[in-house]
């Protein structure tokens, strides 16, 4: 018999590492530069979220702070009232028995006391059907809560809350609201002019609605018709929310239906996605621009989902979070690359995944194990979607952003304001369908 030499644990990581190279280039973290937490808030960074590995089982992670706990699933940290102000460094590092595999730094920024409390500040939501966890009411509560009074959010659409308005609608890309206007089976049933009918079957198949709030997905906000024809008209969109004005600031969270259904690794991946869905973004982004100079505008990063049970549960054995984990790498990866090309004072990024729980924000469904056994058993019933918990820390995790950069947001309002001429817009002037959509307005300062 011939014997044969244990390997060392160094030579075992490495084959490791090789056998999940065809999914991850190694075992990585994807943590925002920047964390922001705020007196009386509880601040979350979770493994879950911001790691990335096909088997995470396998790692040991630990954070290494001044401040909060390093937990089994998270660090966490509630800042006192004289933390307010402060700024530390925050060490992710993932550990397998043969080592280091892989490490991460963040700045964690402590709000200070604001000083512009009740100064007036719009802000305009832009997402999909993440908004249904109604993170944005948790927002506004908190900014109450603490004394903003003219902290304003608004869009079209009515949340929960009644003074809460947004733009966020199940199903939605960049393009989508830039081109949809669909009429439901109902509208088109009820007219009987045959020209009209035609006019309306020539916008796309009508939509079948079985639920009322189907009604909310038929038109995007941005898009009305003229003379039969669809135009793109962010300045009526304005007029309707905003009575005319920029609004201050505008958050868009989107990129996840994009690219859902995407195979492949990595670098095809990211390729995917810098050629095609980076482009509707940057179209996106300039037509809000061409409409709202004015504004500041910055894109957020998307949550990684569930458990496999989650996924189960909505697509059976169609779809893994596997793969679900590596698109949502890769777009975070090309949303922030997107964000830093721009290299505009006025666009920049808000951390939002790394602070909810997907251990247990998501929606769950107690269920036998089996057939025959009478043991029950709680599982993930929903793949990305979030329910209510989850939508509380994600507010909180905004809210800590802004409590952090809310004097900074309203001194750029008044700066921007005030280089733009002080005066508004008019509405006429705002029209993009009379220009191209890909042609981005010209400013002092812009990056050649």
């Amino acid at each position: 018999m011939t014997s044969t030499k244990p390997m060392d644990k160094s030579s075992l990581f490495v084959i490791a590492a090789a056998l999940s190279s065809s999914v991850f280039a190694m075992p990585e973290f994807w943590l925002p530069e920047h964390i922001y937490a705020a007196p009386g808030l509880e601040c979350n960074v979770y493994f879950g979220e911001t790691f990335f590995s096909v088997t995470p089982w396998n790692f040991a992670i630990q954070a290494s702070a001044e401040k909060g706990k390093s937990q089994v699933e998270r660090w966490t940290y509630t800042p006192a009232p004289g933390d307010a102000g402060k700024s530390f460094q925050l060490v992710l590092n993932a550990w397998t028995d043969a080592g280091l595999a892989a490490s991460a730094t963040a700045t964690v920024h402590v709000a200070a006391a604001p000083t512009k409390r009740e100064a007036r500040l719009t802000l305009a939501l832009f997402s999909d059907s993440l908004t249904n966890c109604r993170w944005q009411d948790r927002l506004y509560e908190v900014m109450q809560e603490r004394g903003f009074t003219g902290y304003t959010p608004v869009g079209a659409r009515q949340s929960e809350n009644p003074k809460v308005m947004y733009d966020g609608y199940g199903g939605y890309t960049f393009n989508t609201f830039l081109e949809r206007y669909r009429f439901s089976d109902e509208e088109v049933d009820n007219i009987q002019d045959a020209a009209e009918r035609e006019q309306m079957l020539g916008l796309g198949q009508p939509e079948k609605i079985v639920h009322a709030w189907q009604r909310a997905l038929l038109r995007s906000p941005l898009v009305r018709l003229e003379n039969g024809k669809k135009v793109v008209d962010v300045g009526a969109w304005k007029r309707k929310v905003n009575g005319g004005a920029d609004p201050d600031v505008v958050l868009i969270l989107l990129g996840c239906n994009s690219c859902f259904s995407l195979s492949g690794e990595e670098a095809e991946l990211r390729r995917h996605i810098a050629e095609n869905v980076m482009p509707q973004a940057q179209k996106f982004l300039d037509t809000l621009r061409a409409a709202c100079p004015t504004s500041r505008y910055f894109f957020m990063n998307e949550l990684k989902g569930s458990s496999q049970d989650g996924f189960a549960a909505n697509y059976g054995a169609k779809w893994n979070r596997v793969q679900f984990t590596k698109i949502i790498l890769a777009l975070d990866k090309e949303i922030k690359a997107f964000v830093d090309r721009q290299a505009d004072p006025q666009v920049g990024f808000v951390p939002f995944a790394h602070g909810i729980d997907p251990d247990t924000s998501f929606f769950k469904k107690t269920e036998p194990i089996n057939a025959h056994s009478k043991e029950k058993r709680t599982r993930d019933c929903n793949a990305v979607h979030c329910a209510a918990v989850g939508g509380l820390q994600l507010g909180d995790t905004v809210a800590a952003w802004l409590l952090n950069d809310w004097d900074k947001l309203v001194a750029d309002a008044a700066a921007i304001e005030a280089k733009f001429g002080g005066e508004p817009l008019k509405i006429e002037d705002c029209r993009v369908s009379a220009m191209p959509l890909n042609t981005r307005v010209k400013r002092e300062g812009d990056v050649k």
